[in-house]
């Protein structure tokens, strides 16, 4: 008898292939800029349904969903505002190398690890663009 059930297997790809998947940002996170040029995210957690029952019947947790708040910092401020569903990872990683006079392979690497940290709260998507030339 199986216990756990075998996670799908996640579609891998290769670099070139992730650099020009588009980022997209959720309609459930709100932005807040503050005066010092930066942004506040605002944006609902996920619980998991059983640890959400849990909570539900301790008291601890009356099903409204909960907010969590990440104040980004001045590269993660701008890399937020390049955001916006047309750009590919590869333009916004562009970007930020000519705007703060990094090495593109640097630039790559930063834009990458902050995007999956987002995916990975929520707080965007990632789609994939098919090619035109797909015949």
């Amino acid at each position: 008898m199986q216990l756990r059930r075998k996670k799908t297997p996640l579609p891998e790809f290769d670099r070139n292939q992730a650099l020009d998947m588009v980022p997209v940002r959720n309609r459930e996170v709100t932005e807040n800029h503050l005066d010092s040029g930066l942004v506040r995210l605002n944006y609902p957690l996920a619980l998991r349904p059983w640890y959400a029952r849990i909570a539900a019947r301790a008291g601890l947790w009356d099903g409204a969903p909960l907010i969590r708040k990440l104040e980004l910092d001045r590269l993660g401020t701008f890399v937020w505002e390049r955001i916006n569903g047309a750009d590919s990872v590869r333009d916004i990683a562009s970007a930020l190398a000519a705007h703060f006079q990094l090495q593109n392979r640097e630039a790559e690497l930063s834009t990458a690890a902050f995007l999956k940290t987002l995916g990975q709260r929520g707080i965007i998507g990632i789609r994939r663009v098919e090619s035109e030339n797909a015949d």
